[in-house]
């Protein structure tokens, strides 16, 4: 009798440690599926990891561009992000569509003015768009004034964080050249801020990973880099920055 009870008291162990184990690999605690963000006391919390996105998506084909051309990278912000959302591709001008009325005086001005051989010049409308407001020289509307007028508010959280990381590189650093035009967001409080949502991207998309590299390990050196070229200038570099300031490439 008390070798069977024995027995069936390991057979008992046993079934519960099959049980235990089998709930584990349910929940997906050796694969790849949850993602561990830390410990809030002895909590351990833990959060779905974001999948692909799906190559037809709005996300991916973001992702794909700004890990492309530099070409590809500028139509995404200059474009897609700000001309769609009524800004100028230099992020410092607004402008909107002409309506049916505007456009009419437009025509009728150009025939007066070719008719009147400039004799009679009416007030000029532009034909398609209005610029209606702009920012002082060396100001640019910040990434959320933009988002919030743009058709890309409503992606994925973290593809508009990398839209935020590289509106912040092409428009406000320049891509790393700093300019009387880009001067006043060259600062150690905007470069950190910038390293922030870096350092918060995710590792565990390649198409993310490759940017987070990028920004990381090249554009961020590059910024901190001209930054110290600006407060301990060669010859060089000042004749340099008054040559590109003078052509005022990029306003």
């Amino acid at each position: 009798m008390k070798s069977l009870a024995w027995l069936l008291i390991i057979l008992l162990v046993i079934v519960n440690l099959n049980n235990y184990t089998q709930e584990l690999i349910d929940n997906d605690f050796f694969e790849d599926e949850y993602n561990d963000l830390g410990d809030i006391g002895s909590i351990t919390i833990f959060a779905d990891r974001i999948q692909e996105f799906a190559p037809e998506s709005v996300e991916a084909k973001i992702l794909a561009s700004l890990n492309g051309s530099m070409t590809e990278r500028k139509q995404i912000i200059q474009n897609d992000l700000l001309k769609n959302a009524g800004f100028r591709g230099t992020g410092n001008v607004k402008f909107r569509q002409t309506d049916a009325s505007e456009k009419v005086q437009s025509v009728l001005g150009g025939l007066f003015r070719g008719l009147t051989l400039g004799f009679i010049s009416p007030k000029e409308v532009p034909l398609l768009e209005i610029e209606y407001d702009r920012l002082p020289r060396g100001e640019l509307y910040s990434f959320d004034s933009v988002i919030v007028r743009s058709d890309l508010i409503g992606i994925a959280p973290v593809v508009i964080t990398i839209l935020e990381i590289e509106y912040m590189l092409q428009i406000e650093f320049s891509n790393g050249i700093l300019i009387n035009d880009t001067e006043r967001y060259y600062t150690e409080e905007n470069i950190n801020y910038f390293e922030k949502l870096i350092l918060s991207l995710p590792e565990y998309l390649f198409s993310i990973k490759q940017l987070k590299e990028r920004y990381l390990f090249t554009e961020l050196p590059r910024i901190r880099t001209a930054l110290e070229r600006y407060n301990n200038p060669s010859e060089n570099y000042l004749r340099a920055i008054q040559n590109l300031n003078s052509v005022n490439l990029f306003r």
